[in-house]
């Protein structure tokens, strides 16, 4: 047997496995070594803006985070960065983005659950997977959104998807956030939450050993009941929609959000 025509055959295995997503099993490995090898990391009495691409990115990440802040009445306030139109555009009913009213009813209901009410939250509804693309004047406006709120609210600590998620609209998030940060000029905690990092990619290809020897991991025990409850009201994301087969949210891809902890990495200025 030739030895190149294998070593083609490797080649296209990595390319797939780094394009699409990992076996489920590889990804609950992943996520417990992260954990073991975070530090842990308790529950600070600073309030807490969190920033999400789309409706589900601050309940999957954050869920236990949010819950156990709003539980020691730490404030909480929740922004939305795109109107999660795109996430149908494949079922016959929902193409033209008609499921934007539906993910931001379940966002509300969602963050209710976990504690956060309606005027803490923020929908900026920009485009669905057209962060990264979106013209310089858009982008500006964005940001400019983005340093209004803060310098309102005033957080201490700021979340966002991680800057390697594997997913343009949340790699783009994370910019905007940065961004905007440097506008308002504040001195805040900033600090990542991963979602699809572990579910795409080998971890250890895209962060490095002393990244992850410097991150945090949260106990969420005693609110895990609570972070179900509001994942579970996302139910156009992991459920089949009526007209189509197929979720959004592949097979396996929660379990890990179901965990007693989350994981966080924190930003270095």
């Amino acid at each position: 047997m030739e030895v190149k025509p294998l070593f083609r055959r490797a080649q296209n295995k990595l390319h797939w496995i780094g394009k699409y997503e990992l076996p489920s099993w590889l990804c609950l490995l992943q996520y417990w070594l992260l954990s073991i090898g975070s530090k842990p990391m308790a529950i600070s009495q600073k309030s807490a803006l969190i920033v999400a691409p789309h409706q589900d990115d601050e309940t999957l990440g954050c869920g236990g985070l949010i819950a156990l802040k709003r539980e020691q009445g730490i404030p909480v306030q929740v922004i939305f960065i795109t109107d999660g139109a795109a996430s149908h555009t494949w079922h016959p009913q929902f193409k033209a983005g008609e499921i934007a009213p539906i993910r931001k009813q379940e966002a509300l209901t969602a963050l209710a659950i976990l504690g956060v009410e309606q005027p803490q939250i923020y929908f900026l509804d920009k485009r669905d997977g057209k962060l990264k693309y979106a013209p310089d004047v858009e982008r500006q406006q964005t940001i400019d959104q983005l340093a209004q709120i803060l310098c309102a609210f005033h957080p201490g600590e700021v979340y966002v998807t991680h800057r390697q998620d594997r997913s343009k609209d949340h790699e783009a998030t994370y910019e905007l956030v940065e961004a905007a940060i440097a506008a308002s000029k504040l001195e805040v905690e900033l600090l990542q939450y991963p979602i699809w990092l572990i579910w795409k990619t080998p971890l250890f290809r895209e962060v490095k050993f002393a990244q992850i020897a410097s991150s945090y991991r949260l106990s969420i025990k005693s609110v895990q009941s609570k972070k179900r409850q509001a994942i579970q009201a996302y139910r156009s994301q992991y459920s089949q929609m009526e007209g189509a087969g197929g979720t959004v949210l592949p097979p396996g891809f929660l379990r890990r959000f179901f965990q007693p902890y989350e994981v966080f990495f924190k930003v270095d200025h």
